[in-house]
């Protein structure tokens, strides 16, 4: 009997001492408990993009600190990662600064009867643009060096142009994009995704927390680029020659300034390359001297390195190698006289030029050379034909210039 009441008399403390544990401990009320740094989710803001290409730009990333009153029971069950701090804007119809109100939620299990709660700031200040999209150039800049004799070529971005979704204001100011390759003595191309900054018309960064961009479609949040590494080699430039008119290569004097050019490409291209062409010449057109600016073109797997977009090509011929005379030309021959007429050469003497080496020039009379008049096709009447001047014997010697006779073509 007495063990029985003792048994009791123990239940009964415990189940005190439990009911002060819960009156004093657990549902003791705990005042201004700090929650704090609690973001704000706004609600309707997908609703106000799609229906009026709206965005909310300044306050977006908005918190709250909260001072809580509560059981600390419940407080336990609070944190700055439950705690909801709700802002409605799918009432915003235009850009422009708001000051709203805010409601709090609280974890599923706690009842906002549970909590008093006191918020700073009271109301949350936005500001919301209009929404819009530009496609603007993708440029890149290498931050870094290529080894000695290397040349670093035009770097290559893909994409090189992305289209820009973002605040009106902030697009507004986007000229260009722009990646940047960190890299040192490079001696071989590089290829490399990069992060890309948004630029402005003065070459200031921009701030893009606001902003996508996206290319063929799809969203781009780095940009590859190419940067071609090639060899440099200094090249001469030379001028060429088609032999004719009693002239070759060998009989002229000529000069470029300046005379090398600096260019880049692959070590294989490189190699075959020896010289550069800058003027071609037909000598058997060629009677004066020549002074001109020709412009350097590059074949397209070559890069002009020192830019150099002209020469000065001075040509003449050697008069200590080549002799220049004009000779009486009064022997005609037709040739190819068309059936059924009879040809009359009505001119009767032509002043040929010919040119050649000086000891055969010397060499050369009136009787060495004729015109040969060919009638090919031709039809009844008197015309100007054009003839052709044969030396005999001339060796290296020829005619310059163009010359013509007037024939007579009459019915048999």
């Amino acid at each position: 009997m007495k063990s029985k009441l003792l048994s009791i008399a123990v239940a009964l403390l415990a189940s005190f001492s439990l009911w002060v544990y819960v009156v004093t401990v657990v549902n003791q009320e705990v005042s201004n408990e700090p929650i704090d740094d609690i973001p704000v989710t706004f609600t309707g803001a997908d609703q106000i993009r799609e229906d009026y290409n709206l965005v909310i730009t300044d306050g977006a990333d908005a918190t709250v600190d909260l001072r809580v009153t509560c059981s600390r029971q419940t407080l336990r069950r609070l944190s700055s990662s439950n705690i909801s701090i709700v802002v409605d804007v799918s009432r915003i119809r235009e850009p422009d600064t708001y000051t709203l109100t805010y409601s709090i939620a609280y974890p599923t299990g706690v009842a906002n009867s549970d909590v008093a709660a006191n918020g700073t700031p009271r109301t949350i200040s936005i500001t919301v643009e209009r929404f819009t999209s530009k496609t603007v150039p993708v440029r890149g800049i290498l931050s870094g060096s290529v080894a000695e004799g290397y040349y670093a070529a035009a770097m290559e971005c893909s994409p090189n142009e992305v289209t820009l979704e973002g605040p009106e204001s902030l697009i507004n100011q986007v000229s260009y994009v722009q990646v940047i390759l960190d890299q040192a003595d490079l001696t071989e191309t590089v290829v490399q995704n990069c992060e890309f900054t948004l630029i402005d018309a003065d070459g200031n960064p921009l701030e893009s927390e606001y902003v996508t961009a996206t290319a063929n479609g799809v969203t781009v949040d780095t940009i590859e680029v190419r940067q071609p590494v090639l060899l440099m080699k200094e090249v001469p430039l030379t001028v060429e020659f088609v032999d004719g008119g009693g002239l070759t290569s060998a009989d002229m004097i000529w000069s470029c300034t300046p005379n090398v050019i600096t260019v880049a490409g692959e070590p294989e291209v490189l190699e075959r390359t020896n010289s550069i062409t800058v003027a071609q010449f037909d000598l058997s057109t060629l009677v004066d001297a020549v002074s001109e600016d020709m412009p350097v073109t590059l074949p397209n797997d070559l890069v002009n390195v020192a830019e150099l977009e002209s020469v000065r090509v001075n040509v003449s011929i050697n008069a200590n190698r080549v002799a220049t005379e004009t000779i009486r030309v009064t022997e005609f021959v037709p040739e190819n006289v068309p059936d059924g007429l009879t040809a009359d050469v009505m001119t009767v003497q032509l002043s040929v030029a010919i040119r050649g080496p000086v000891d055969q020039v010397e060499q050369i009379t009136a009787d060495d050379i004729r015109a040969v008049v060919d009638l090919s096709g031709l039809s009844e009447g008197t015309q100007s034909v054009p003839v052709t001047i044969e030396i005999a014997g001339g060796g290296d010697v020829a005619a310059i210039g163009e010359y013509s006779a007037a024939v007579s073509l009459t019915r048999e």
